[in-house]
């Protein structure tokens, strides 16, 4: 009886569920997609043969295998030739560029996105900040509505571009120019940091910043000395942790021809030197966790500060 009664009430349940046509949809596309990529393999099998497949992996894992280690079968041999790479290959000078391009962005970035949260965050940038009339002017009204639509549209086409369009799109003007990696990633980012930031500013408390604004206060000035120290821990969390993606775009990027450690990991691929290509690829990894860990680190600390 009580299991009967289990049954019914599942079954009742299962009845008055909330049916949502996004995720009818959404599992329709996800269905979709999959029997398309599975067609498409399909297709582009023949090109490939399953014999050729394991001669080229062959291949691989043969090569991977640094040279030196290869005609004596001891490991200690390679030591002086991975040395080598770091140092006469530009394997550390390449670290070093990469990281300085990735900071180099990320500090454009959010120096841009800081200069318009004032304008972009909703209950700032308009005619009324934080709900204190600053005059009924309907020109001025419309001049703030434009600065606000304005500003998150850029925040919004910005962060849709992805890094690697970019790139290319930079690349043909100006060339495997450093630049260019640096550009690239400021420009996406800018668009993540200014919508982050205005999030913060519009989800914050800002009653000192209220208060100094009906105190005859200006917008940027109260800002700058009440909203920037009170959420300063939180947008450094968001800086950090967009710093850490920068160096791991930026080793990618480098594949483009820029001078990084990317564009040394794509050299070594091109001239079939695979050993070479997976020291550059393990030194790749290495930056991407140091990175993290320095951002986590940093991260953990700001917000060990933020609760006490």
């Amino acid at each position: 009886m009580v299991t009967d009664n289990r049954l019914l009430r599942i079954k009742e349940l299962h009845q008055n569920r909330s049916k949502s046509l996004f995720l009818r949809i959404s599992l329709g596309i996800f269905v979709v997609s999959l029997a398309w990529a599975w067609s498409a393999g399909t297709l582009h099998e023949s090109l490939v043969t399953k014999e050729k497949r394991s001669e080229n992996l062959d291949k691989f894992i043969e090569k991977i295998i640094p040279d030196p280690t290869r005609e004596t079968g001891q490991w200690i041999d390679s030591m002086p030739w991975i040395t080598g790479l770091l140092t006469d290959g530009q394997g550390i000078k390449a670290t070093g560029i990469t990281f300085g391009l990735a900071t180099v962005a990320i500090t454009i970035s959010g120096f841009f996105a800081l200069l318009l949260l004032p304008v972009s965050a909703r209950n700032f940038g308009n005619q009324r900040p934080l709900g204190i009339n600053q005059g009924n002017n309907i020109l001025k009204s419309f001049y703030w509505l434009a600065i606000n639509k304005l500003s998150r549209i850029l925040f919004l086409f910005t962060r849709s571009l992805p890094e690697y369009v970019l790139g290319f799109l930079l690349i043909s003007i100006l060339g495997p120019d450093p630049w260019v990696l640096v550009l690239a990633l400021a420009i996406h980012n800018f668009g993540i940091l200014g919508r982050l930031g205005s999030e913060l500013v519009e989800n914050g408390a800002n009653e000192s910043a209220r208060i100094m604004l009906a105190q005859g206060g200006g917008r940027y000035s109260s800002f700058l000395s009440t909203i920037l120290p009170d959420s300063f821990n939180r947008m450094l969390v968001y800086f950090f942790y967009r710093w850490e993606t920068c160096i791991r775009e930026s080793t990618v990027l480098g594949m483009l021809g820029i001078v990084s450690l990317g564009y040394l990991i794509n050299d070594a691929k091109a001239g079939r030197d695979f050993d070479r290509m997976l020291v550059f690829i393990l030194l790749g990894a290495l930056i991407v966790m140091t990175g993290d860990i320095i951002s986590s680190l940093v991260r953990r600390e700001l917000r060990i500060t933020r609760s006490t």
